[in-house]
């Protein structure tokens, strides 16, 4: 069957009724694990959760183990590993139907790459050369993504620690947005708002200013005293015209002087609001430098906070590092030998995990899992069962009571007292063999199955050590360096290079003694060196 070279959508969403089992894939595919199966958003695992039938190029259907609850969302989505499977080459007669199948899977491929590209984040068809690429590693750590203002190009966004902090301190950064607009009205800086004005003009005022009021001080005092005098005679303007023009009459009024001195008494009034005015203006500065502490305070909250959380970040760096480093040795419970550690790692000698098929600890020896200890003084564990007409697989309890187990390729099976071959049966899980031909009623099958074990007294090939006894060898002993003994036989040696043998006693040899050329033997002061 060939796929359409038209629209070919590789992703199904269905809705499932209560107790469904089977959903039908309209869409062509060519092996099981080709499909992605979800259920409400978890990703199922074949044979363990469903099962698959057709394929091939073709159709097919997913069918779940059991059934499924109404309305689960189950989403069915094709994923081809990219690859050529048939190499059509030069000269060589195209085989169609191959042909047609590499076809189908390119396309396949195709369809699945532009179904996840239509799903993924990306660029406006009209935006002009845009430029997509995130920052580096070093100036991306741990900050938020975000956008240029001006060219739109993606950059490192604000510090995670930075914000966090400011979440952190926004219960203070509230009050004091409250302050400043004048909705917190049981702050001093409410009593500022009131006077600002006044406080602009107060700070208007510079030195030269205040140093003109002072040599006119007494003036002034004196037209604070007559202040509503003088404002009534701006409002009589008209009337003091009349009354330049009836001068005469105006000096008549010197005899008058005694009641225009009591205008002393309104001065000194004047001087007095003129005071409280002045107790104002510093009432405000306090104010001020009260409200520039409180900010000063809330700076130093927020950079002790934001002390604390990188304190915090570093302890728990630390201990995800110290967890880490656990969890790269011990790699926990497993059914089989892992081939990387838990962060996808190559192994290191020494790492261990629990093998819950054989129930066991591991080892890894640099090379191969190897059990790492031995219960009991047993070195190996005898299973003997009974058997019944054509079986086939022995596991469980044997004929006393004890449950098979094992380790894969440490075992031998005798059925009848003689010894199978390993082609005669299959033993790879642990805990059952399963022979190749039926046994018969009666049969005895006993199974051994051998403990590891460590050999306590060796000599390392690498570290060296000593020999406390003699020393036989049937092949070549070689050399690249000195040999000291007291007494030294060799039976058939080549010497491949210069070698002295130190000999407090004779040194036998028993021939022949090949002695390449330009090699050299030396036999060193006190010893004798025999060839027999």
């Amino acid at each position: 069957m060939s796929i359409s070279s038209s629209a070919n959508s590789a992703r199904l969403h269905f809705t499932a009724t209560s107790g469904q089992t089977a959903f039908s894939v309209s869409f062509e595919f060519f092996d099981d694990a080709d499909l992605d199966v979800y259920v409400n958003s978890t990703q199922k695992t074949i044979t363990t959760d469903y099962t698959v039938s057709g394929g091939d190029g073709s159709t097919g259907t997913v069918t779940f183990n059991s059934g499924l609850v109404l309305n689960d969302a189950v989403t069915i989505t094709r994923r081809i590993d990219i690859e050529r499977v048939t190499d059509f080459s030069a000269g060589q007669a195209i085989n169609r139907a191959a042909l047609n199948t590499q076809l189908d899977t390119l396309t396949a491929i195709a369809s699945d790459n532009k179904d996840r590209s239509e799903r993924a984040l990306r660029a406006p068809d009209d935006e002009n050369a845009p430029t997509m690429t995130l920052p580096s590693l070093a100036s991306r750590k741990g900050t938020l993504l975000g956008f240029n203002s001006t060219t739109g190009a993606v950059e490192a966004g604000p510090k995670i620690a930075d914000v966090s902090t400011l979440s952190a301190i926004s219960a203070d950064i509230a009050t004091l947005a409250d302050i400043e607009d004048g909705t917190d009205a049981t702050d001093a800086i409410q009593n500022v708002n009131a006077i600002r004005t006044d406080v602009t003009t107060v700070a208007g005022i510079n030195t030269t200013h205040l140093s003109n009021v002072s040599s006119v001080a007494t003036e002034v005092a004196t037209v604070a005293g007559i202040s509503s005098d003088v404002t009534a005679v701006a409002g009589d303007a008209t009337d003091i015209g009349t009354v330049a023009t009836n001068i005469a009459s105006v000096n008549t009024a010197a005899t008058n002087i005694v009641d225009i001195q009591n205008a002393s008494t309104n001065a000194a009034t004047a001087t007095t609001k003129a005071a409280e005015a002045a107790t104002s203006a510093s009432n405000a500065a306090t104010s001020e430098t009260n409200a520039a502490t409180s900010a000063t305070n809330a700076a130093t909250s927020a950079s002790a906070a934001a002390a604390s959380q990188t304190a915090a970040a570093a302890s728990a760096a630390s201990a995800a590092s110290a967890f880490d480093n656990f969890d790269d040795t011990y790699l926990g419970s497993k059914t089989s030998d892992p081939t990387t550690d838990n962060d996808g790692d190559p192994l290191n000698a020494g790492d261990l995990y629990f093998n819950s098929t054989a129930n066991e600890m591991r080892v890894y020896d640099g090379a191969n899992w190897i059990a790492a200890t031995s219960a009991g003084a047993a070195s190996l564990i005898l299973y003997e069962y009974t058997a019944t007409s054509g079986q086939t697989t022995f596991s469980g309890a044997d004929d006393n009571a004890a449950s098979l187990s094992y380790t894969a390729n440490n075992i031998q099976v005798v059925m009848n007292g003689v010894i199978l071959d390993p082609s005669d049966y299959t033993a790879t899980s642990g805990t059952s063999v399963v022979l190749a031909s039926g046994a018969a009623t009666g049969d005895t099958v006993n199974i051994y199955a051998f403990k590891s074990f460590t050999v306590a007294d060796t000599v390392s090939a690498s570290a060296g050590g000593t020999f406390a006894g003699n020393i036989t060898a049937t092949k070549f002993l070689t050399t690249a360096n000195k040999i000291e003994t007291s007494i030294f036989r060799v039976n058939a040696q080549t010497l491949t290079a210069n070698t002295t043998i130190d000999a407090d006693e004779n040194a036998n040899a028993t021939g022949p003694l090949v002695i390449d050329t330009g090699v050299t033997l030396t036999v060193t002061s006190g010893g004798n060196l025999s060839i027999v």
